[in-house]
Parts: structure tokens; sequence; C-alpha cells
């Protein structure tokens, strides 16, 4: 049987506590980092940034076993989804958690690396002669398409998939020309194209002897990994060296 502790002159601390409108407060939680993401994202949600929660949360969430020291940090942001999904069940933002549960859902880590692996492996024909260049060009556009928002095969994550938010992402993540009067396609083009070049870079310099076949996938991996966390929103979270441009910097230009 549990017992609750009761400090002299105070009532039962209660299992749930919640804010004055009506959030769950975050619970005690340790170590202190959990604490201040429980609290950070609680401030994502009353600014009604749901798609950076959504992100953040998948992201931590992904590949951890149930006995893992986050859950208790996954299940307060599990009731704020829950909190979340109440207030705006019947209103504008409704749809933006019933997209959470499509297959191709682009708040899902898997479905947003799954097309860029995709992609990158496309490139890697294409380098060995296997694809024609066309084939590139085009899945560049498609991807440019899907992670634009306007392709209805792939429901966006509601305000993240705009060149307010994920144009500014790619803009700080990618060397890109001329960007103040780009529309986010414009942009997701540009990023797809330096993604392709950094790719044929690597392996350029494979084939040249430069880098070993174990380094060079390793190399690939993490360009796929590095697109993936800025398409997704959680590219913020690395360090601010740890950009696209940045993980080709130490390579020769293709001539």
């Amino acid at each position: 049987m549990s017992q609750t502790i009761t400090p002299a002159g105070r009532g039962p601390r209660p299992t749930r506590r919640t804010s004055r409108d009506g959030w769950p407060l975050p619970p005690p939680i340790r170590p202190a980092w959990m604490a201040r993401r429980a609290t950070w994202w609680l401030g994502l949600l009353r600014a009604g940034r749901v798609h950076r929660f959504h992100a953040d949360m998948a992201a931590l969430a992904g590949g951890y076993a149930l006995a893992d020291r986050r859950q208790p940090l996954l299940r307060y942001g599990e009731a704020l989804r829950q909190e979340w999904g109440a207030r705006t069940a019947a209103g504008p933002a409704g749809p933006a958690l019933e997209r959470a549960d499509h297959p191709n859902y682009l708040g899902s880590p898997a479905v947003v690396q799954g097309l860029v692996d995709g992609y990158v492996a496309l490139l890697i024909a294409r380098a060995g002669g296997a694809v024609p260049h066309d084939a590139c060009e085009a899945e560049m556009h498609r991807l440019s398409g899907i992670f634009s928002g306007t392709d209805p095969s792939h429901p966006p994550i509601g305000g993240w998939n705009t060149a307010e938010q994920l144009g500014t992402s790619v803009i700080a993540h990618c060397p890109l020309g001329e960007t103040e009067a780009a529309g986010l396609p414009t942009l997701l083009t540009e990023m797809f194209a330096f993604v392709g070049l950094s790719v044929l870079r690597v392996l350029r310099v494979a084939e040249g002897g430069g880098l070993t076949a174990d380094a060079a996938l390793s190399r690939l991996r993490t360009i796929a990994q590095r697109a993936g966390a800025v398409l997704l929103g959680t590219a913020d979270a690395e360090p601010a060296e740890a950009t696209l441009a940045a993980l080709v910097a130490d390579l020769p230009e293709l001539q």
C-alpha cells in the first residue's frame, strides 16, 4: 500500500499539478536537463508551436526501451499532447494531431529519414551510372514538393513546413544563393541540390583514395542524418558548427 508523505500544515501533494490556465505542470524530474526539457515543452505548446513539440518528443522517444530513464519525461510529454488534443479537437488546430497517425506524416523521424536516405541512395546509383541524371533531378523536385506541404500523400507538420519555419532552418544550415525573396520550394530544391553535390564530393574523394570505403559510408550517413534533422526541425539542437556545409568543408570542390 502506497503512502503519501504530507508536510505539516499541508494537504497531500497531488499526483498531477496544473497551472492556472489548466496546463499540466512538469513533475519533479531528474536529471536537470530533463526538467528543463519539460518546461520547454510546456512553453512550446502554450505558444502554439505544436509542430516543434511533436518533432522534439518524437526524436527523444525513438529507440528507447520502456525502462529507460527518459520515460518520466515522455509520460509528461504525452500528458501535454493529450491536453493539447482536448483543447484543439474542435478547433482549427485539431487536424494537426490527427495527421500524426498518418503513415507518411512528416513529423515522423522514420518517414523523413526514409525519404532522405532514398534520395542519397539514388545519388549513389547515379554516380555509378545505374540511373540517369534526370531521375535525381525529378526526385529532388518531388521531395521539395513534399516538404513544402503541397503533396497530400505526406501530411506536413502544421506550422513547421513553411518558409518562415522550415525555410529559416534551411537557410541556417545550408550555403544557399539569393534567399531573400525565395519561397520554400526554391529553398528546399537548393538544399537537396547541395546534398547531391555533397554526396558526389564524398564519392569523388573516395574514388581517389582520400577516404576509405568505411569512412565514405560514415560521411554519407552523417550527411543524410543531418539533412533529415533540418527537415524535421531537430537540427537546432545540434552544435552551431554541425551544419550541412561543415560536413564537407574539408573536401575539395567538384571541378
